[in-house]
């Protein structure tokens, strides 16, 4: 090789060596500190490809890790809340067979279903509130959501469902409602009551009547015929008063001032066979004060009149009368009438009243017990009330004096007829009777019950509870019309707006019968209980004081039967068919798949009240309501690829999930039923909770695999992309010998153009 200055092909050879020898260290040194065989996609292509695949399903499988070990913790949460579950659950039963002690009375019984309520609310209360970051879990909602067209359905979630749009068709063959009756209502010992069997007047209410004849068929005149009349009633001995003309009697009421009127009792003392003397005995009742004179005894002489000796002065001062009623009255009274001794007569004389003046007369029976009432304006907007004294005789010929407040209705005093029938003890009460006035309502140490409000709670097979508060001054009409508004407002059992009998129907919901009229309402004095509801749901529990139950007497006379539900799901938008079937309990199961479904049979039904009893008929064509169901379930990716889930959806977990919200213990029998309910309730919550403990087993053993599977894909990775340390550092101590011998060589090759200098020297 020729010895040159310019060009100096050694020095370059070196310092290639120098740079091929720099870059190997360069590489190595970043190997050595980074760790890494593979730094960039230059220093092994296909094994960056694959280092990276392998480290994506490192970081899933430890992602998918700690999502196993998050759905732990939530399963772990709803687990806890479904444990608090099974022992609220256990508890009900528990105080449902504690309801079966036969030493405890309705109102202990009351007070352990306050404590099923409260469990029950509880339930209901951890089902709708238990979540897992805000993530609903017991309420169906981390399963599926749905919505409906009508309240007449409602979807119960189990789990994963199937998400969609269906349509339901349904038809009713219709069961029966429970109807319940209670004791005959009569009229207690020392009470009177009253029926109103025709009432063409402004009389509103009778009250406080004692004393009267019984059965009397009393007839009431407002504003009726002339005042000025006597009329008589004769009874007793074996004649009578034959002959006796009450006519004249009419003008014993020219001697009275104001406007009162009287009664007059005549009982004859000796017989009188013609115009001859005899001797009676009478005395005087004011009917508008209610005073009765002694007996004055008198002499009835040959022309019909009193004899001279008994004077008016004789009368002076009894009860008001002014003057004298019958002696001067200048009226022949007796004229030739006869009678036996023994034989009896009660006149009843009216006093004057001023119809111009505004006032009124109010004439109690056909003989004629009349009071003047006076009304003003300042009166006729305010209701009138009158006590009104009277005088009746049986044919027997006892005179019963007595007396009752007569109210008005506000305004002006019409003019009408009425009439009412007098109860007594024993008899059937009427719709006017207080209950205080029952019989029912007395007890044995003949105490009155409702001397203090008395509460009752009503309890509906669809779980809803009413109150009722009971007063002594209540009339039967009203405890029926808080009876109908307990049943239509608190516990939804009336007919609904679009039954066209629904007036008819709610009017019949409670109905005291006062005139049988056959099928339920066949007893008289009876309350008619019922709901427009079929089936188990229709069914009503009383619970309250003892003896305020027992003198009720309700009992079940028509045991509800469940309706037949003919159901077809079709899906709502191509019409294609899913499933059919024929259900007795109202809930459609196993169709759609993962949601049962509650139907209301009544939406199906129409229903009217015909000859005393309620009838159900199914409605022509079928009902269709419409359901759609979003999918909303809850998975957990267990895995580093697609599709390598777990489902975990809880379903719906609450007293309607689980079948338990009508049940009571309010009763014998209803805590006897609830127990199997409660069973069914347990098992559904004890399978949750296994599918729930299960599936967190699942959940260990797949984080234990994924930490394997991590494991070995971790030791692939490194195998492909770790430097090898001992032998990065070998290629390192020998990298750095040969820079250095590179470097040297290269200073050797740059020397050699200078030994041409030395030449020219």
């Amino acid at each position: 090789m020729a010895l040159s200055i310019v060009n100096n092909p050694t020095a370059i050879g070196a310092q290639g060596g120098v740079n091929s020898v720099n870059s190997k260290l360069a590489k190595t040194i970043k190997s050595l500190s980074t760790g890494l065989r593979i730094n960039t996609a230059a220093d092994d292509a296909s094994g960056l490809a694959v280092s990276e695949k392998l480290r994506a399903q490192i970081s899933g499988l430890n992602k998918a890790a700690t999502n196993a070990q998050d759905a732990i913790s939530m399963l772990q949460t709803a687990e806890g809340a479904m444990g608090s579950m099974t022992s609220m659950v256990q508890r009900i039963r528990e105080l449902a067979v504690q309801a079966g002690d036969p030493a405890y009375t309705t109102n202990d019984r009351a007070m352990l279903q306050l404590e099923v309520d409260q469990l029950k609310e509880e339930i209901d209360r951890v089902s709708s509130s238990t979540e897992f970051n805000t993530k609903k879990l017991l309420n169906g909602d981390a399963a599926a959501l749905w919505s409906a067209s009508t309240d007449d359905i409602e979807a119960v979630i189990k789990g994963a469902a199937v998400e969609g749009n269906y349509k339901l068709s349904y038809d009713v063959d219709p069961g029966k409602n429970s109807v319940y009756k209670s004791n005959i209502m009569r009229v207690g010992e020392g009470q009177m009551s009253y029926d109103i069997s025709e009432n063409g007047t402004s009389i509103t209410k009778f009250d406080n009547i004692t004393g009267m004849m019984r059965e009397s068929d009393i007839q009431i005149k407002v504003k009726g015929s002339a005042a000025t009349t006597a009329e008589a009633v004769l009874g007793g001995g074996t004649g009578g008063f034959a002959g006796m003309n009450v006519a004249d009697f009419a003008g014993a009421s020219a001697a009275i001032t104001g406007n009162n009127s009287y009664s007059i009792e005549i009982e004859a003392v000796g017989s009188r066979s013609g115009n001859n003397s005899a001797q009676i005995k009478f005395r005087v009742m004011n009917t508008k004060t209610g005073e009765i004179s002694e007996w004055i005894n008198a002499t009835v002489n040959a022309t019909g009149g009193i004899v001279a000796g008994t004077s008016s002065a004789s009368f002076k001062g009894l009860v008001g009368i002014a003057n004298s009623v019958m002696v001067g009255s200048g009226a022949t009274t007796f004229a030739g009438a006869t009678w036996e001794a023994g034989d009896k007569m009660l006149i009843n004389v009216a006093g004057a009243r001023d119809e111009a003046s505004g006032g009124a007369s109010i004439q109690i029976g056909s003989t004629g017990s009349t009071l003047h009432i006076t009304t003003s304006a300042t009166s006729e907007d305010k209701q009138l009330t009158h006590t009104i004294h009277t005088a009746q005789m049986d044919k027997a010929g006892n005179v019963y004096y007595g007396q009752m407040d007569v109210t008005l209705e506000r305004g002006k005093v019409v003019t009408g007829i009425g009439t009412i029938d007098i109860l007594g003890a024993g008899d059937v009460a009427s719709k006017y009777t207080k209950l205080s006035q029952l019989a029912q309502f007395t007890n044995s140490d003949g105490r009155m019950i409702l001397d203090n409000t008395q509460e009752i709670s009503i309890y509906a097979g669809s779980g809803k509870t009413a109150k009722v508060t009971l007063e002594g001054s209540d009339t039967i009409a009203d405890l029926e019309s808080k009876l109908t508004s307990a049943l239509i407002d608190q516990l939804d059992m009336g007919a609904d707006s679009t039954n066209t009998s629904a007036t008819t129907v709610n009017n019949n919901l409670v109905k005291f019968v006062e005139t049988p009229t056959g099928g339920d309402h066949a007893v008289e004095g009876t309350f008619v209980i019922q709901s427009a509801v079929l089936g188990d749901e229709s069914n009503l529990t009383f619970v309250g004081d003892e003896a305020v139950l027992s003198a009720l007497g309700i009992t079940q006379i028509q045991e509800a039967a469940d309706s037949a539900l003919n159901v077809r799901v079709t899906d709502a938008h191509t019409g294609e068919f899913i499933g059919e079937d024929i259900v007795t309990d109202n809930r459609l199961r196993n169709v759609i798949e993962g949601v049962d479904v509650i139907i209301n049979p009544e939406s199906a039904a129409d229903v009217n009240f015909v000859n005393g009893k309620m009838v159900f008929t199914d409605k022509l064509g079928a009902e269709e309501a419409f359901l759609h169901i979003k999918d909303n379930a809850t998975k957990a990716a267990v895995g580093a690829n697609e599709g390598q889930v777990i489902d975990i959806s809880i379903g719906r977990l609450d007293t309607v999930g689980m079948g338990i919200d009508g049940i009571n213990v309010a009763t014998f029998n209803d805590a006897q039923k609830a127990i199997t309910k409660l069973d069914m309730a347990l098992e559904q919550i004890s399978k949750a909770r296994a599918t729930a403990g299960a599936q967190m087993n699942r959940l260990e053993y797949t984080i234990t695999n994924l930490n394997t599977t991590r494991e070995n894909m971790v030791s692939a990775e490194s195998r492909i992309r770790d430097l090898d340390m001992a032998q990065a550092s070998s290629d390192l101590a020998a990298q750095q010998v040969l820079l250095q011998s590179a470097t040297a060589m290269l200073a050797q090759a740059n020397q050699i153009p200078s030994y041409a200098a030395q030449l020219l020297q």
